[in-house]
């Protein structure tokens, strides 16, 4: 399966070559024998009529006559000759039976007759009797000198021997045309620009009718970037003007859904923090400074993880537009702001393109990937690697490592390995959620693997 191609236009495209090739020489096969076999056929009978007819005007003719008239029927494709003897037959010379019948048929009965298909090459004496005969005439040498190739001996042919009455023996020579043998250039000529027009037909039809799938999978993409993309026109075969409308139909129900979502989370954001606010109003009250404290604590952390689930909850939505971003600029700036909260990030720098995104989401996505490795693994060491398909972020950190079970489980929300419990390292279980959520807005996607020594990798993959 490794050797088809990927594409459906390629794989269909593959199949009809090689069913219509499949066809065209199987076809070709069958017409080319029974090419042959016409042509044969009514070579044989043209030829018995031809030695019948042959045979009985000597018959009928003076012996002192008979060289003339044999003389006179002869070509260079139908060689006759005369002698006391029949030609002897080769080792090679195979039995032509159907032949056979239909010159005894022709032919007075009791006849006596030889009949064989021989490679004439090895006819030597037939030849040289034949060129003795009909060189004597100097114009009909310089026609046969002239064109060499049609009176260069054929590789194979029919041969008879028929007993004359007065004892004598008519030899004839009959070479296969070369129609027969050779290869009928101009049909194979004419299948060809068949063939060839055929494949182009497939293949603008395959084109056509695989263009609307390309077109759904591309704005599949786009939707996945942004909601608001323009719908897809309805047009072109009844299937897929019906699957088109089924996507643009899906469309404004996501459309639908996520911003009756944004309302629903402003609504949820405005009622937690009024509450929270008077709160902390009701909290600077209170004269038990160290309950305050306790109250204050509490709060910051409530406050900070109904932050943490509604950025969760918004998820991709974002009104950015995308610009061209200055990727090691914003890497460089992420490490300045790392270092002033004391944190160690390494950016090994190198040429990178401009890559075209949504500037604060991409900071706020690998701002949670930095702070996560510095939490966990002590430091953040980042590195960039890019192609022509996609852009490679890898932020790796000095930890103990997680084992590759649990890698997965990390990005669910709220999620927290035992060891980080407490509020103060443990975070709130969304910030590689969040990461994850803001690439795939971008085309791309956010994965967890080994490190190259120990701890842990995470890669961000970013679509060119």
């Amino acid at each position: 399966m490794r050797l088809l191609p990927r594409s459906l236009f390629g794989r269909l495209t593959l199949i009809l070559i090689i069913g219509l090739l499949f066809t065209q020489l199987f076809s070709t096969g069958l017409l080319l024998k029974d090419r042959v076999n016409v042509i044969r056929e009514n070579t044989g009978v043209q030829l018995i009529q031809r030695v019948a007819s042959l045979v009985y005007l000597l018959e009928e003719t003076q012996s002192a006559e008979r060289a003339h008239i044999v003389r006179a029927f002869s070509t260079p494709q139908f060689r006759a000759s005369l002698s006391d003897a029949p030609l002897e037959l080769d080792k090679g010379a195979l039995p032509a039976n159907h032949l056979e019948m239909l010159l005894k048929q022709a032919l007075p009965e009791g006849t006596a007759i030889q009949v064989a298909i021989n490679p004439i090459e090895r006819n030597r004496e037939l030849e040289k009797s034949y060129w003795r005969e009909h060189r004597k005439d100097s114009r009909e040498r310089r026609y046969i000198e002239s064109r060499p190739s049609r009176f260069r001996p054929p590789r194979s042919g029919f041969q008879a021997s028929i007993q004359l009455s007065d004892g004598g023996w008519l030899n004839i020579l009959r070479p296969i045309p070369a129609g027969v043998e050779e290869w009928p250039y101009r049909l194979l000529t004419y299948l060809g620009v068949l063939l060839i027009s055929i494949i182009l037909l497939s293949l603008l039809a395959v084109r056509w009718v695989t263009r609307p799938l390309g077109t759904l999978a591309e704005a599949a993409q786009n939707i996945g970037k942004d909601i608001t993309y323009p719908p897809l026109s309805e047009s072109g075969p009844r299937e897929v003007r019906r699957a088109v409308k089924a996507f643009n139909t899906m469309q404004e129900r996501l459309r639908r859904y996520i911003e009756d979502r944004s309302r629903v989370l402003a609504a949820v954001s405005h009622d937690l923090k009024t509450p929270i606010t008077r709160l902390r109003l009701r909290l600077a009250l209170l004269k038990d400074e160290e309950l305050q404290t306790r109250f204050e604590k509490d709060l910051d952390d409530m406050e900070q993880m109904v932050h943490a689930t509604l950025d969760y909850l918004r998820g991709t939505e974002s009104k950015e537009k995308p610009v061209q971003i200055n990727i090691i600029g914003l890497l460089e700036s992420l490490q300045d702001d790392a270092g002033e909260l004391g944190w160690e990030v390494n950016l090994s720098k190198a040429n990178i393109a401009p890559y075209t995104g949504r500037p604060l989401a991409l900071k706020r996505c690998l701002m949670n990937l930095i702070e996560n490795a510095v939490r966990y693994g002590k430091a953040a060491e980042i590195r960039l690697e890019e192609s022509q398909e996609r852009l490679t972020i890898i932020i790796a950190d000095r930890g103990e490592g997680v084992p590759e079970a649990e890698l997965e489980g990390l990005f669910d929300p709220f999620y927290r390995r035992e060891e980080s419990r407490a509020r103060e390292t443990g975070g709130t279980g969304l910030g590689l959620g969040i990461a994850r959520n803001i690439a795939r807005a971008h085309g791309g996607d956010v994965i967890l693997r080994k490190g190259r020594s120990t701890g842990l990798e995470a890669v961000v993959t970013l679509p060119r």
